[in-house]
């Protein structure tokens, strides 16, 4: 049975206590009834190293502090300057410091965004990890060597470079396909089963294979546009024939690139796509002109096709609606944040990494629909978002902590699933306000619940 959680602030180094002490406050030994008028042997784990102690209780010492000899901090490979807590285990007489918690990523770059685009969100992860007592370390997957990282920690308001052990949890946040599928990668990966480190979110999933799995689920049916694998010009001539206007997506694609529009209209084909230069669009007379310019494209990669659905706009610019789901500490999906995004005029994509814009999403819906519908309309998103999530969960294999879905909406006002986003991207929700993002603690509270560590 493990205690409650003992949070230290404080890890002093002592040069003058014997080699296998651990000075604890009297405070947290009464709480875990520890007797200080005997000899108390335990181990002291941080992850997968242990060490033996010998555990001395000091009235006078510090309620959030433990003080250590260099020899115990070494071995254990323990950062001195970080929050983090510690669970009493009386049945085996083991003492566990964590959690730590661990971002793995592509690339590192330079010290003041060592992170690319992701270094906003993974800074405020590192100030809450603080908060709540987790040590959290970001890394990239070519640098881990062994069972341990050269990675980063967040500490004084700064990145600061460190060598841990592997955390006991890994949130995959590596943000390209080859590199997930590279031998490396793959070297990374098997090395965290071989050691039985859990990792969430742990590789990507293709546009078909997500509309695969939400069409599986009958109560989301009404809400997918019609969507077929684009295997040839039979399938593209009768999509086109039945809604007159169709998208082209590539399997694997994000932040709309590789989209076309295809619009039928009396004969003609328009054909939408972007160009150096931004949105191109090209007038085709010839159903086998059509198929040779798209043959272009789509042979170099997988295509899907899908009904284009005659959506709601504002000042002729698309939107869509952004919904963050995440796993609480039971393990049952949440939907945490929402956002509405207004794309660029006149383009056929609303991503913030397009010229995108974003907004509260009654707001956005006020301008169709009264207040008290526009709030039922959000609630209904965030309802279909989570079982949305259920659906992937439990077809896709893995372990998936996050997800993200973006909807669409009609001008009768009906829901519609555009997209699942396995990885979000996370410089959108940065935008609304300064404060601590609910989605950054709840993410880290479930990533500590799956190694049993308590939350504050």
């Amino acid at each position: 049975m493990l205690s409650i959680p003992f949070y230290i602030s404080n890890i002093e180094e002592k040069q003058d206590l014997h080699p296998n002490n651990c000075v604890i406050p009297a405070k947290i030994a009464s709480i875990w009834k520890i007797d200080d008028t005997v000899e108390h042997h335990a181990t002291l784990t941080n992850h997968f190293i242990s060490k033996n102690i010998e555990i001395v209780v000091d009235p006078y010492l510090d309620d959030h502090m433990i003080q250590l000899p260099p020899q115990v901090i070494h071995h254990l490979r323990l950062n001195k300057n970080c929050n983090i807590q510690c669970l009493y285990d009386r049945n085996t007489n083991t003492f566990h410091l964590g959690p730590s918690i661990g971002v793995v990523v592509g690339d590192v770059y330079d010290e003041e965004h060592p992170f690319g685009p992701l270094t906003p969100y993974l800074t405020e992860m590192g100030k809450t990890a603080t908060q709540l007592y987790y040590f959290f370390i970001v890394f990239s997957y070519k640098d881990v060597q062994g069972s341990f990282i050269n990675g980063f920690c967040y500490q004084d308001g700064k990145w600061n470079k460190c060598i841990t052990p592997l955390p006991h949890v890994i949130y995959n946040r590596i943000g390209r396909r080859d590199q997930e599928w590279s031998q490396s990668g793959k070297t990374f990966f098997k090395r965290l089963n071989e050691m039985n480190i859990p990792h969430f979110n742990d590789r990507f999933i293709h546009k078909w294979d997500t509309f695969s799995y939400l069409f599986e689920e009958p109560i989301l049916r009404p809400y997918l546009p019609e969507t077929k694998h684009l295997t040839s010009k039979d399938v593209l001539y009768d999509l086109l024939e039945k809604y007159k206007s169709s998208y082209l997506k590539p399997f694997w694609g994000k932040e709309g690139s590789g989209i076309i529009k295809v619009l039928k209209n009396e004969g003609t084909y328009f054909l939408t796509y972007p160009h150096d230069q931004g949105w191109l669009t090209k007038k085709v007379t010839a159903d086998e002109e059509l198929f040779t310019i798209l043959k272009e494209r789509v042979n170099k990669r997988p295509y899907l096709i899908q009904q284009t659905i005659d959506i709601n706009k504002l000042d002729d610019a698309p939107i869509d609606f952004r919904i963050l789901c995440i796993k609480d500490i039971n393990g049952y999906w949440q939907a945490c944040s929402a956002v509405g995004r207004i794309g660029k005029k006149d383009t056929i994509v609303s991503n913030l990494s397009q010229g995108g814009v974003q907004k509260k999403i009654v707001s956005i819906l006020s301008n169709w629909m009264n207040e008290d519908d526009a709030l039922q309309t959000e609630r209904f998103l965030h309802e279909l978002a989570v079982e949305a999530a259920y659906a992937i969960d439990n077809r896709a294999g893995g372990v998936f902590g996050e997800l993200g879905f973006d909807f669409i909406i009609d001008k009768n006002n009906q829901v519609w699933v555009l997209e699942v986003n396995i990885k979000p991207s996370k410089g959108d929700s940065l935008q609304i306000d300064n404060h601590v993002l609910p989605s950054v603690k709840y993410l880290l509270i479930y990533a500590a619940s799956i190694v049993g560590f308590a939350i504050i």
